[in-house]
């Protein structure tokens, strides 16, 4: 089950609590609550304060820095990596779920503090220099390019995806672009031999990526075009292009304007789109927990109403199978009667008649009939009295 504690809650906890007592509270290890308070950017006490502040000596406590870009202002401690909004707490429908408070910065004044801390792109000239991604793009061109070469008939299928000049445009321009933001804290990461796309995590935010052909066609079993020139037109797109905010997400190759000259302003639009999405999902969060709320509210009372009818259906059910078997212990009381009136008629008729039934085998067949009489009786079996 999630738990979501604020950061500066969080704070206050490991510096009056120690680290082994919160991490048993919430089922983890003391080593992953200390993992996910440094990920956070919480301090902890050092070693030897537990000691010095039963000693009643003076501690020192680190202040608590500011949030990181990206980060939430919730440390979730059991959630999912693959449940986007987490689970719900289990007292759902009791809590009064209050709208986020709004961030002391707006996404322009991140911004604004990003550029005066981001330094000027420069995109080099090879990639000697190159960023752990791009270097192992290259490295897995290499077989290809041997096979390619060393083929007597050189289909394009087999080429290198990355020695063309527009691919190696292309990747000059990402591995500046991913170099910056490493310097800022934003990890890059990729998968395939021929990507389309990149990712940088921002926080715990990720950042889709692409620089490319307008229309690119790439797989990891067809190569690209090695004569293409670095003239061809490249696109930018961060988060896909999608609309964040007023933020640019998207820029496009003029005759006179090179994307090459806006990686600075794209490093940090990627950074601010990281903040943007961890905004985002704080509201979602928000938005889902109504709704699940106000689910479980209606499901509740479909249930309760459910649960009425069932138990007026069981009682009216109830009531008709007292009511039959009233009916039934009645007709079993008329019949032990009628089987009592037919012994007294048999022994009275056998009384007067010329050739009479002897009388051990009348009082036999009386004495079967009268206890079958007896049986059948709700009153002398008292059967009229169970579940009333």
């Amino acid at each position: 089950m999630q738990t979501n504690i604020s950061r500066e809650t969080l704070y206050e906890l490991v510096w009056t609590t120690p680290v082994k007592a919160l991490a048993s509270q919430h089922g983890i290890s003391d080593v992953a609550f200390a993992k996910t308070c440094k990920q956070h950017n919480i301090p902890l006490p050092p070693r030897g304060h537990w000691a010095k502040l039963e000693a009643g000596k003076k501690v020192y406590r680190q202040p608590l820095p500011e949030r990181a870009i990206g980060m939430p202002r919730d440390v979730a401690f059991g959630a999912s990596k693959w449940d986007y909004y987490g689970s719900a707490p289990r007292n759902l429908i009791e809590l009064e779920l209050t709208p986020p408070q709004p961030f002391v910065e707006t996404l322009g004044e991140v911004r604004a503090k990003l550029a005066k801390r981001v330094k000027q792109v420069t995109v080099s000239r090879d990639l000697s220099l190159a960023h752990p991604v791009i270097r192992k793009l290259l490295e897995a061109d290499i077989p290809r390019r041997e096979k390619y070469l060393a083929s007597t008939y050189r289909s394009l299928y087999d080429a290198p995806f990355f020695d063309s000049p527009f691919e190696q445009r292309r990747l000059r321009a990402l591995n500046a672009l991913f170099l910056c933001l490493e310097k800022n804290d934003a990890r890059v990461t990729s998968s395939g031999k021929n990507p389309e796309e990149f990712y940088a995590r921002v926080g715990l935010s990720d950042v889709s990526i692409s620089i490319d052909d307008p229309k690119p066609e790439r797989s990891s079993w067809h190569g690209g075009d090695i004569a293409k020139v670095a003239a061809s037109p490249l696109v930018v797109k961060v988060s896909r292009g999608a609309t964040l905010d007023e933020l640019r997400t998207t820029w496009h190759d003029k005759s006179d304007d090179r994307v090459e000259a806006y990686l600075t302003e794209i490093a940090i639009n990627v950074i601010v789109a990281g903040e943007y999405t961890c905004r985002e999902r704080e509201n979602s969060r928000y938005q889902w927990l109504v709704k699940y709320k106000a689910d479980l509210i209606e499901r509740a009372h479909r249930e309760r109403d459910e649960a009425e009818k069932a138990e007026r259906e069981r009682r009216v059910k109830e009531e008709k199978a007292r009511v039959d078997r009233l009916l039934s212990e009645s007709k079993a009381l008329r019949e032990a009667e009628e089987i009592r009136a037919y012994v007294a008629s048999v022994r009275k008729l056998n009384e007067n008649s010329m050739d009479p039934v002897p009388e051990d085998e009348l009082r036999n067949w009386a004495l079967w009939a009268l206890e079958q009489a007896d049986r059948i009786d709700p009153v002398r079996s008292r059967r009229f009295l169970i579940d009333r």
